[in-house]
């Protein structure tokens, strides 16, 4: 991974390269950024950096053997740990019986968050950081550099570690010589404060929306399209690449499902409606409903200002003007959103989603079709 090949983070690159030439690189650093950001390829683009037999002022080389073997996760003085579930084998960590995972993880979803990762070993329980798997990053960190000039472990999600972290710290604050820790965390709040204050924090800023459609755009995503997406994502570089995986109306079909059925007034409809959408998986829902109070906001600026300075797509304005020719009112938008926000919130909690959806169903239907009948009260 190239500084390059990094989506945003353009004043963080240039702070770590300057670093890194100056030899002024902490020897522990915590690249935090939320879900979806670009913690975990700049952290891989740091460590290529430093090995890169061939640097220049901006980037590595990213064709010497070190770049090569940084990629591919195969460098002997680049070290990985990770959290997962025990191995069967005795005294083997789990990041040495994971790894050949783990490099496919980061060529193919180096953007991915640790659910993905779970699924990809296919991780049924809850992973986390051993402390036989702290004691094996010491072990690895012990040994003397095989090729390069330093040795770099990259610790992924130490919010895993809990108390054993502990095991880390003397290494922490006191590594070998030429030794660089890279942390990339999403929650700092879980990390033990013992670890933090022997850190140097490095925070990612949110993805501008510019920089995420542009990315996508190389994905050969069409522009319009890719606009579109990089504004539902919010920065969540994962939430966008999932979205231009789906069809491109699945949100709109769905909501354009629901509202029908909740202005004709068709209860099976409604009710399988409800069921369908409470079979998807937790993080599809809760991206629909996001969807969803987007959509809202959208109507009450088109509503008072027009479609001018707003993102959507064509179907989406049709959508939005049928609406206001069913006379949906501002008080009924901040209801709605109001209900949409309470569903997200319990469906987080595990809550019942088909009985939730139905719950929701029926009130927003009350107050929808209020406003229909006043509106054609007012035509007569």
């Amino acid at each position: 991974m190239r500084f390059s090949d990094v989506i945003g983070q353009n004043e963080l690159k240039k702070n770590i390269i300057q670093l890194v030439q100056k030899g002024h690189l902490p020897h522990a650093m915590l690249l935090l950024g939320h879900e979806g950001s670009s913690a975990l390829p700049l952290a891989l683009a740091t460590a290529q950096y430093i090995m890169c037999s061939n640097k220049s002022e901006l980037d590595s080389c990213g064709t010497c053997k070190s770049c090569s073997k940084v990629h591919s996760l195969q460098h002997p003085d680049f070290h990985v740990s990770f959290p997962a579930g025990p191995v069967e084998k005795p005294n083997t960590a789990p990041s040495e019986h994971y790894l050949p995972s783990f490099r496919e993880f980061t060529l193919t979803q180096p953007y991915g968050n640790d659910s993905d990762w779970f699924e990809k070993i296919k991780l049924s329980g809850k992973g986390n950081i051993s402390a036989l798997e702290c004691r094996s990053i010491i072990q690895r960190l012990q040994l003397r550099s095989f090729e390069a000039e330093y040795k770099i472990m990259l610790i992924w999600y130490p919010e895993y570690m809990g108390e054993q972290g502990n095991i880390l710290l003397k290494l922490i604050e006191e590594p070998s010589d030429k030794t660089i820790i890279l942390l990339v965390a999403e929650n700092s709040e879980q990390l033990l404060a013992t670890i933090l204050s022997r850190t140097q924090l490095f925070e990612l800023q949110r993805t501008e929306d510019q920089e995420l459609a542009a990315f996508l755009e190389k994905q050969h995503i069409e522009p319009e399209k890719a606009r579109h997406i990089s504004k539902l994502a919010e920065g969540n570089i994962r939430k966008a690449i999932q979205m231009t995986g789906e069809q491109e109306d699945d949100s709109l079909l769905r909501l354009r499902n629901w509202l029908n059925a909740l202005y004709g007034n068709r209860g099976i409809e409604l009710s399988d409606w409800c069921t369908d959408t409470s079979t998807l998986s937790k993080e599809n829902q809760s991206a629909f409903w996001t969807y969803v109070l987007q959509m809202l906001e959208h109507y009450l600026r088109f509503k008072i200002f027009g479609p001018q300075g707003i993102e959507f797509l064509e179907a989406e304005q049709k959508l939005i003007e049928t609406l206001l020719k069913q006379g949906l009112s501002e008080q009924s938008i901040g209801k709605i959103s109001e209900k949409v926000t309470e569903c997200i919130y319990l469906i987080g909690r595990n809550a019942n989603a088909k009985i939730v959806y139905h719950s929701l169903s029926l009130h927003i239907q009350e107050w929808i079709l209020a406003d229909k009948s006043r509106q054609v009260s007012m035509v007569q």
